[in-house]
């Protein structure tokens, strides 16, 4: 049966995206700021890695639990985690082991709004409303990742101590708060979407997902600061692989899988996240990169506002070309789409060391014109079709 009041039940749930996507903007520099006020430089990858290690590795977990508790409960729950964990961060004493399980909270946190959220949009939405229904959600992530760092580092100026992240942190508490407040009274569960069991819960399988994702998102990291073939490096690889291994055993003889092979094979899935994978994630770290190292550092200013340009493309390019795909043919859409990342990768071949706001800015813009558009789209084809019991399980494993 149709929900005819999807928009007002989508109204939490987008409160929810904005204060996750607020929150962590507005927290991007307070690892920095801790490692500087603690003495911990060394320990500044670590901080880093807790969250995104968490975020990333734990999505697909907590998306699947939403099938057997419901979007009400893991919401709930999600928002609760994430809430206490930066209350915990807020008056962490000085203590680098205590603060990165606070971090991997709040991490888990973060990985279970998300799939929470899209689940509601492919379920609640008309299909033909779909594309709309993740636009609004990539608006206001995009809009808040943009205000966020610049609200943090205003705060932090004005207070000019070196515990100025303290009173970040407690801004963060106090929305976070108020949202899940808001989420408690507000969000109810759809009685005709189907719950699943917690009985035959893919257990073993949460592990090396667990294992698997955590060690992929550390190798990078690893690489880059510690060197390729260092042990570091090599250990996190290993990991990854045996984990990789174990985890195609495990889950071809569970019925109810964390990662569904048949749901992962479809070329609806695959294509969209390769095109992801290589675009958000490739490209947009070798951009970064060019900032940080092919930049004169009297330009660290023009780079900081250039990447907020990219952010205001993204929010663009997610209002005008994520809806266009409710009417149009995604694919048609979506190379439209590469084409403004195309576009802005091909002025980044001509950005000297001394290059203005004006070329950089622009190329960052239809970088993210193109980026932004396209992860509304992919969502809608990656997501379409899905059954209402693995909405939030799908979600998560895209996410």
């Amino acid at each position: 049966m149709e929900n005819k009041s999807y928009m007002k039940g989508f109204v939490p749930y987008a409160i929810a995206a904005a204060v996750l996507s607020l929150c962590g903007g507005f927290t991007a520099s307070v690892p920095t700021a801790i490692s500087t006020a603690w003495n911990a430089d060394a320990s500044l990858t670590f901080i880093t890695l807790a969250y995104s290690l968490a975020a990333a590795a734990m999505a697909p977990i907590m998306g699947k639990l939403g099938g057997p508790l419901g979007r009400r409960k893991l919401l709930l729950i999600s928002m609760g985690l994430y809430t206490i964990g930066q209350l915990l961060i807020a008056i962490c004493p000085a203590n680098i082991p205590l603060l990165l399980v606070f971090r991997f909270m709040v991490g888990i946190g973060a990985a279970g709004i998300a799939p929470v959220v899209m689940a509601y949009i492919m379920m609640e939405f008309p299909p033909e409303k779909m594309g709309q229904g993740f636009t609004i959600y990539m608006a206001l992530a995009c809009g808040m990742v943009i205000f966020g760092p610049t609200l943090g580092g205003i705060v932090m100026a004005l207070i000019g101590t070196a515990d100025a992240w303290r009173t970040v942190m407690w801004i963060c508490v106090a929305l976070c708060a108020i949202s899940f407040v808001l989420c408690f009274i507000m969000v109810k569960d759809n009685p005709n979407v189907p719950k699943t069991s917690m009985k035959g819960f893919d257990w073993a399988g949460a592990v090396f997902v667990l294992f698997m994702f955590g060690a992929l998102v550390c190798i990078p990291t690893f690489g880059q600061q510690n060197g390729w073939g260092s042990v570091y490096t090599l250990i996190a690889i290993a990991v990854a692989v045996v984990s990789l291994i174990i985890l195609f055993a495990v889950e071809k003889k569970n019925a109810s899988p964390i990662l569904n092979g048949k749901f992962i094979a479809r070329k609806n899935f695959i294509l969209p996240v390769v095109v992801l994978f290589l675009t958000q994630g490739l490209m947009t770290a070798c951009l970064t990169e060019v900032i940080r190292f092919g930049y004169a550092i009297d330009k660290a200013s023009v780079a900081s506002v250039a990447m907020s340009i990219e952010y205001v493309g993204m929010a663009i390019g997610t209002i005008v070309l994520g809806p266009m795909a409710d009417k149009k043919e995604p694919r048609i859409v979506a190379a439209v789409a590469l084409l403004f990342v195309a576009l802005g990768s091909v002025i980044m071949l001509f950005i000297g060391e001394n290059a203005g706001i004006l070329s950089m800015g622009g190329a960052l813009f239809f970088v993210g014109l193109g980026l932004g558009g396209n992860t509304t789209i992919f969502m809608k084809v990656a997501l379409s079709g899905v059954a209402p019991a693995e909405s939030s399980s799908a979600s998560g494993t895209f996410n």
